[in-house]
C-alpha cells in the first residue's frame, strides 16, 4: 500500500515534534506538513489534501473541532485523528459527530499513538479495496477494539493484539504462494515488521502458521511464515 500523507495540526512545538518522531518511526506514512494555527491549517489543507490530520483542539486563533467541521465541509476524503489535552464530554461528542477515526487525550503514550495509526492504516486499506465485507467486518471497522459475542467465543487475543490486525496478517497469509518474512506480509497491509511478526508468533502458537528458519551467507537466521489454517487450535 502507497503511504498515506499526514498533517500535523499542533501550536505546542515540542508536542508537534514529538508525533513526528512517532511518525518517523512507522511505515506507511508520510508527514507533508506542519500547522500551529488554523489558518495555516486551512492553507495546508487546500494545498497539500492529506490522507489524515492529526488534530490539536487547542489552538491559538480557534477551537480545533472548528477545524474538524471544516475538513468535513470541504475535505470528505481526508480522516481526522485527534490528539488533545481536553477531555471533557462535550468536545468529545463533537468529535464523534465529526466523524473523527480516533480520539487520544494528552499526554500520548508512544505505543498507543502507534497503534491506533497502524489500526488506521488497516481500516483504508479495508476499505480501497472495493470487496463485498459481512457484518463482523464491518463491527471491526468501526469498533477495532470491540468484539463481538461470535468473535469472543471463538477467540480469546492476549493482551496486545487486536483482532482487526491479526485479521489483515491472516488475510495476507492466506493468499500468499509460499512462505515468507514478516517483513513481506507487512509490506503487504501496511503495518511495521515488528508489529506482524508479534502476530505472526501468535499465529505459530496457535498452529495457525508454520515457521521455516534459514541461514543467510553470515548465517543469520531468517524466519519465514505460511498459514495452515487446517491445523488451527
Amino acid at each position: 500500500m502507497d503511504r498515506m500523507n499526514v498533517l500535523i495540526v499542533e501550536d505546542n512545538v515540542e508536542a508537534s515534534m514529538i508525533f513526528q518522531n512517532y511518525l518517523n518511526e512507522m511505515e506507511g506514512y508520510r508527514l507533508i506538513g506542519v500547522a500551529e494555527n488554523g489558518e495555516q491549517a486551512k492553507s495546508l489543507l487546500q494545498a497539500l489534501k492529506p490522507d489524515v490530520v492529526l488534530l490539536d483542539v487547542y489552538l491559538p486563533d480557534t477551537n480545533g473541532i472548528d477545524i474538524l467541521w471544516f475538513i468535513r465541509q470541504n475535505y470528505r476524503k481526508t480522516d481526522v485523528i485527534l490528539l488533545t489535552a481536553a477531555n471533557d464530554t462535550e468536545t468529545v461528542g463533537e468529535a464523534m459527530r465529526g466523524g473523527v477515526y480516533s480520539y487520544l487525550i494528552k499526554p500520548i503514550d508512544g505505543d498507543r499513538f502507534q497503534r491506533v495509526l497502524q489500526e488506521y492504516a488497516i481500516y483504508k486499506k479495508e476499505l480501497q479495496s472495493g470487496n463485498e465485507i459481512g457484518q463482523q467486518q464491518v463491527d471491526a471497522i468501526f469498533h477495532p477494539n470491540i468484539h463481538t459475542a461470535e468473535s469472543v467465543e471463538q477467540e480469546v487475543y492476549p493482551k496486545g493484539v487486536d483482532r482487526l490486525t491479526l485479521e489483515s496478517v491472516r488475510q495476507a497469509m492466506k493468499e500468499q504462494q509460499n512462505s515468507e518474512k514478516a517483513e513481506e506480509i507487512a509490506a503487504k497491509i501496511g503495518v511495521s515488521h515488528s508489529t506482524v511478526r508479534r502476530y505472526l508468533e501468535y499465529m505459530v502458537s496457535r498452529k495457525e502458521a508454520e515457521v521455516e528458519v534459514t541461514y543467510g551467507t553470515v548465517g543469520r537466521p531468517v524466519r519465514k511464515y505460511k498459514y495452515r489454517a487446517e491445523n488451527a487450535i
